[in-house]
C-alpha cells in the first residue's frame, strides 16, 4: 500500500501549494494501491492529509529529542564545512553562519524524515520507491551522507510537475523576501546603551528582551552595574535612558543580499534548499539593522559578553563577532545557545548534550539553583483560585476537570495522533471533562482536526488563545479576554502535556501531572524517572492517572528541576569575574 510523508519546508506561495497539493492528491491517488511506493511531500500550511490512513508522518523514530536535538546542530556544522552556501552573502558575512537556529530547525526535520525513511526501507524487502521533487530527493540524500547510511533498496522517482512547483515558487519568494527586506522598515530600536564606571573595570555586553526590557534591567542589569562597566542593546523599544547611562545612535549603512539567483543556490540541489530556508524568511527587514547593530557596538572596547539566547541574528552575531575577536562569552542559559567560552542554567535538567554542544572545550557547567522562567511565571500569582475553571465554563463544582496544555510542535501529524488519543478515551470516560488549551501560537487548526474525528466529544472543552483571534476560523473554541491560566492550572483536578513546559508550574502548584508520550520522544522523561509525573502511554495508564492520587515529589526532584533553590547564593557578577579572569589565564 502507498504511503505519504511530509517533512516541513519552507512557505509556498497560496497558487502555487494548490496546485503543488492537487498533484499531490494525484499521485497519491493514483498510487494508492501500490506496494513499497512513498510519496515524499512538503508539508502544506493547512496539513489536508494529516487525517489519511496511509500518513506516516506521525511514526515514532524511537529516538529521544535530545539526540535529534544534537544531531540538528552536528548536521548544521556538517553542511557549513561542506561550503554549502557559501556564494549567499550580505555585507561580507555569510547569511548561513546568522541563521543558526532557523536551519537548524529545518534540518531536525529533515533527520526525522530520514529515520523514517530508513525504518521503512529496512522493514521492507522489497525496493522502495520515493517520489518526489529533485530539490526534496537532493537534501533527503545529503541527510542520508551525514547519517552514514547508504540504502541500497531505494529508488528516487523525481517527479517534473512537483519540481516545478518547487523551483517556481523558490524564484518568486525570493524576490518577495528582497522586495520585503527593502521596504519594510525594521523593528529593532536604532540605540544602544553605554556605562561607564571605572576604566579599570572590564566591559560588558549584554542584551535585554523584546517583552518588558525594563524588568529585564531592573532584575538582571543593575546586578551587574557594581562590578562591570556595561554596554546595553534592547531589542525591545526602552523608552526611558537608563540611570548613568549614555544613548548612542547605531551607525546604519545599506547592505544587499549577494548570490540569491547563483545556479549553485538555485538548481534542485541541497545547496538550493538551504538557501530557500535562509532567503525566504519573514524577518529578513531586520538583517540590515542587526549587523549594523553588532558593528556599532564592538566599536567599543568589550572585554566579555553575557549570552542568554542566540536564537536571532543580533544575538547569533555578537556571539560570533565576540569569538572571532576573542572575548569571553559566558552563555547563561534562556533559550538555545550555540557557542560560549563558560555556561550557566538554572538547574541539572538543562544540563542537555545540545546544550554541552555550545560548549568550548573542556568548559564547566554551573547551576544558579533556580527556574527564573517558571518563577516568572508564577510571580504575583494568588493560588487560592480552586474554582476558576469550573465557574469560568459554567460547571458544577462536583466536575472533574483535566486541564491539557497544548503545544504547537512541529511534529503536526504526532501531535494530531496524541490529541486524536485524548479525545477518543474521554469520550469514553464521561466522568471526566477535559478541557484543552492551545498555545498563543497556535490556531487550533490540528487540534480541531482531532476534535472532529474523535465525533466531537460532549466532555471535551476546547479553549483558544485570544492572540489567535481572527485566525481561529472554528466554533468549536471558546475565547477569553483575560484567560488566566496559572489559576486553570491549580483549579483542575489533574494536569497533562505531551511537551509543554507548564508542567513545571503544575507540580510548583501542587496538581497531579502526567506526561503523554505515545511516540517516545523523552520530554520530560526525568519527572517520570523521579515520579515526579506519571508517564501516559496508552488508555491503561490514562485510566490509573485519573484514578491515582499526586504523587509525592522529592526534593531532590524539585532540585534537578530549579524548583527548589539550593544555591540562594549564587552571584553572577562574581561567577562572571572568577570565568573571565580563568579564561585569560588559560
Amino acid at each position: 500500500m502507498t504511503k505519504i510523508l511530509a517533512f516541513d519546508s519552507v512557505y509556498m506561495v497560496s497558487p502555487l501549494r494548490k496546485l503543488y497539493m492537487k498533484l499531490i492528491r494525484r499521485i497519491f491517488n493514483r498510487k494508492k494501491n501500490s506496494n513499497n511506493i512513498l510519496v515524499l511531500y512538503r508539508l502544506d500550511r493547512d496539513n489536508v492529509l494529516i487525517r489519511e490512513k496511509q500518513n506516516i508522518s506521525g511514526m515514532s523514530i524511537e529516538m529521544h529529542k535530545d539526540h535529534i536535538e544534537a544531531l540538528s546542530i552536528e548536521f548544521y556544522e556538517y553542511l557549513r564545512n561542506a561550503d554549502i552556501c557559501n556564494n549567499l552573502v550580505i555585507k561580507d558575512l555569510k547569511i548561513y553562519n546568522l541563521y543558526t537556529r532557523q536551519v537548524k530547525l529545518k534540518l531536525a526535520g529533515l533527520l526525522r524524515c530520514a529515520y523514517r525513511i530508513q525504518k521503512l526501507s529496512i522493514d521492507g524487502r522489497e525496493t522502495l520507491e520515493i517520489i518526489t521533487d529533485r530539490q526534496t530527493a537532493s537534501i533527503m540524500n545529503k541527510t542520508f551522507s551525514f547519517l552514514q547510511y547508504d540504502p541500497v533498496n531505494i529508488i528516487w522517482k523525481t517527479n517534473r510537475l512537483l519540481t516545478f512547483c518547487i523551483t517556481v515558487n523558490s524564484f518568486l519568494m525570493r524576490v518577495a523576501a528582497v522586495l520585503k527586506m527593502i521596504t519594510v522598515q525594521s523593528e529593532l530600536p536604532k540605540d544602544y546603551f553605554y556605562k561607564e564606571r571605572d576604566t579599570n573595570l572590564p566591559t560588558v555586553l549584554i542584551t535585554m528582551p523584546k517583552r518588558r526590557p525594563e524588568d529585564f534591567y531592573l532584575t538582571y542589569v543593575k546586578e551587574l552595574e557594581k562590578q562591570f562597566n556595561i554596554v546595553l542593546y534592547s531589542t525591545g523599544f526602552l523608552e526611558i535612558t537608563p540611570k548613568e547611562y549614555e544613548r548612542i545612535r547605531i551607525k546604519q549603512r545599506p547592505g544587499f543580499l549577494r548570490g540569491l539567483f547563483d545556479l549553485k543556490n538555485i538548481c534542485f540541489n541541497a545547496d538550493s534548499y538551504i538557501a530557500d530556508v535562509l532567503i525566504i524568511f519573514e524577518k529578513h527587514y531586520n538583517l540590515n539593522l542587526s549587523i549594523d547593530v553588532v558593528n556599532s557596538i564592538f566599536s567599543n572596547k568589550i572585554d566579555a559578553h553575557v549570552s542568554r539566547l542566540q536564537t536571532n541574528v543580533v544575538d547569533n552575531l555578537l556571539a560570533i563577532e565576540a569569538k572571532r575577536r576573542g572575548i569571553f562569552i559566558l552563555g547563561d542559559l534562556m533559550e538555545e545557545i550555540f557557542y560560549c567560552d563558560s555556561a550557566i542554567c538554572s538547574s541539572e535538567s538543562e544540563n542537555t548534550k545540545p546544550f554541552r554542544l555550545s560548549l568550548a572545550d573542556e568548559s564547566d557547567v554551573s547551576y544558579k539553583g533556580d527556574n527564573s522562567l517558571i518563577n516568572y511565571r508564577l510571580k504575583n500569582f494568588n493560588i487560592n483560585q480552586d474554582d476558576y475553571l469550573h465557574a469560568l465554563l459554567g460547571l458544577n463544582k462536583q466536575s472533574k476537570i483535566i486541564f491539557y496544555a497544548s503545544d504547537p510542535s512541529k511534529e503536526e501529524s504526532q501531535r494530531y495522533l496524541t490529541e486524536r488519543f485524548l479525545f477518543d478515551c474521554f469520550h469514553r470516560l464521561k466522568e471526566f471533562i477535559l478541557v484543552i488549551k492551545t498555545h498563543p501560537q497556535d490556531d487550533g487548526r490540528i487540534t480541531n482536526y482531532a476534535y472532529f474525528d474523535s465525533k466531537s466529544p460532549s466532555n471535551v472543552i476546547l479553549i483558544g488563545d485570544i492572540a489567535q483571534k481572527g485566525r481561529i476560523n472554528s466554533s468549536n473554541f471558546m475565547l477569553f479576554k483575560n484567560f488566566n491560566f496559572n489559576a486553570a492550572i491549580s483549579s483542575c483536578n489533574g494536569f497533562l502535556t505531551a511537551s509543554s513546559s507548564s508542567v513545571l508550574q503544575a507540580l510548583m502548584l501542587g496538581v497531579k501531572a502526567g506526561i503523554i508520550d505515545k511516540f517516545d520522544n523523552g520530554h520530560y522523561d526525568y519527572l517520570v524517572n523521579y515520579k515526579a509525573c506519571r508517564l501516559i502511554n496508552s488508555e491503561e495508564s490514562l485510566q490509573s492517572f485519573l484514578e491515582g492520587k499526586k504523587l509525592e515529589i522529592s526534593d531532590e526532584a524539585l532540585t534537578y528541576c530549579g524548583l527548589k533553590n539550593e544555591n540562594i547564593n549564587f552571584n553572577l557578577g562574581e561567577h562572571l569575574i572568577k570565568c573571565y579572569e580563568e579564561f585569560h589565564a588559560n
